[in-house]
């Protein structure tokens, strides 16, 4: 099931039919990796639009080095394969923290085999330790470019292309309507922060299929942040997410944390986690509303990493805490978790609070195998970010963790344990403080000999 109107996705694309094509190069790019080609580029494509739109090709194989270039509506960026736009490291080169930037456009696409380099280690000023059991390997400097900045873009696509080494944030689409992003590569280093893949925010209509994500960071983020100054983004709604490879340090499929506004109709499916902090993540902090979100069909891989990356291994995290003491908080409700199937070292957890208790909570035929390969330390729940808990508060670890929540179905799962489970590894479910729960054909035993399988 698609939430996504196919008649409007890759309309970028189908307007052009290629009548026009504008190439970088007669508009005075050099293409030698050392030249700055922002003016050139930003030169072809107000060229394109003006003559009323087409596609603009950057040929290879060449590197292009620039800062902030514009999309224009109508107008196709198409990277042949053997192209590369490389971030300048030059801070006047930039309009803006982004490589590819777009305010109000209509009917753009980014397209083509090509890549885009953000050179993410020339952005960063220290080097920890290697062993990742301290700090970040990466410590960035104070300012560091996004990939991608699409702000209020109707009728986005973008497709084949990769970026990897990100400084930064990859794709942020902020408040758009009728995204396609298809079969997008991301090939960042796993050990720099913040270097999300695709965050999808106060956008509405948005396709994401077929891509193949390494991301220190989240993989993919569905969110509302904050809005501008002076402009109202809406809220999010209508986001399919499928087919994708996904490895992460962070969160893998995740909502949140920014939830400033409702995020409403979001299904993730068939995908495949690898090496996860947090496999699927729902993480409400702030007065936005949480509903109808589905995971179903996803393989899934998470371990522990050292304390600076948020998460703690969970296989999913369902959270709803204020963001700090006395802050407003909406309601995570009509979630569904079905044919989910994975090993993990920390919980299933779904956990709300006194000013917010998920509910209408439905886990079906989900099966978890927990056991502990890493030397990172575990017994540990991540609520970051919150001031109303610890931000790393010691727990022993159930297989299933309900807690503060109401309405919750538990059908068809299961839990097992692999050799040799630490002390802290503990019963097969843990509920908690939960209202309506309904525990239906589940299977498993304690961790260790003698130990209560199920907790109510």
């Amino acid at each position: 099931m698609s939430t996504v109107d196919p008649r409007l996705l890759g309309r970028g694309s189908a307007f052009f039919g290629h009548t026009r094509e504008v190439n970088v190069r007669d508009h005075g790019a050099v293409g030698d990796g050392y030249a700055d080609d922002t003016a050139a580029l930003q030169a072809a494509i107000d060229a394109c639009a003006a003559a009323g739109g087409g596609r603009v090709v950057v040929p290879g194989p060449r590197t292009y080095r620039l800062g902030t270039i514009y999309l224009r509506s109508n107008v196709e960026l198409h990277l042949e394969e053997t192209a590369v736009l490389q971030a300048s490291l030059d801070r006047a080169h930039y309009a803006e923290a982004a490589l590819i930037a777009a305010d109000g456009a209509r009917n753009v696409t980014v397209s083509g085999g090509g890549r885009i380099d953000g050179r993410s280690h020339d952005f960063m000023t220290a080097w920890n330790d290697p062993s990742g059991l301290g700090p970040w390997i990466y410590t960035p400097a104070s300012w560091r470019p996004k990939i991608f900045e699409l702000r209020a873009c109707t009728g986005v696509t973008v497709r084949d292309i990769t970026f990897g080494d990100a400084p930064h944030w990859g794709l942020h689409l902020w408040g758009c309507e009728h995204v396609l992003v298809d079969h997008l590569t991301v090939a960042n280093d796993l050990q720099v922060p913040n270097c999300d893949g695709v965050d999808i925010d106060r956008s509405r209509d948005v396709e994401v299929r077929g891509c193949v994500l390494r991301t220190g960071d989240d993989s993919v983020v569905v969110k509302a942040s904050a809005n501008p100054a002076g402009r109202d983004f809406g809220v999010t709604r209508g986001v399919h997410v499928h087919d994708c490879e996904l490895t992460t340090q962070d969160s893998a499929l995740k909502i949140g944390t920014e939830t400033t506004a409702d995020v409403l109709d979001v299904l993730f499916e068939r995908c495949v986690v690898r090496s996860s902090n947090r496999a699927c993540s729902i993480m409400l902090r702030d007065a936005g509303d949480v509903r109808n979100v589905v995971f179903r069909d996803i393989l899934f891989e998470s371990r522990l990493f050292s304390d600076p990356w948020w998460g703690h291994g969970e296989a999913v995290s369902v959270t709803a805490f204020p963001r700090a003491d006395g802050g407003a908080i909406g309601v995570v409700s009509g979630i569904r978790l079905e044919r989910l199937t994975g090993t993990s070292e920390n919980s299933l957890r779904v956990d709300g609070s006194a000013q917010s208790r998920p509910r209408d909570i439905t886990l079906r035929d989900v099966h978890l195998t927990l056991t502990k390969w890493t030397t990172f330390p575990g017994g540990v729940y991540d609520n970051r970010p919150t001031t109303v808990r610890p931000a790393l508060q010691p727990h022993d670890t159930p297989g299933f963790h309900l807690s503060a929540a109401d309405d919750v179905l538990v059908r068809d799962c299961s839990v097992a344990w692999g050799p040799n489970p630490p002390d802290y590894y503990s019963n097969a479910l843990v509920a908690e403080d939960v209202t309506g729960l309904r525990l239906e054909g589940f299977r498993g035993q304690a961790a260790h000999p003698g130990g209560v399988a199920v907790r109510t």
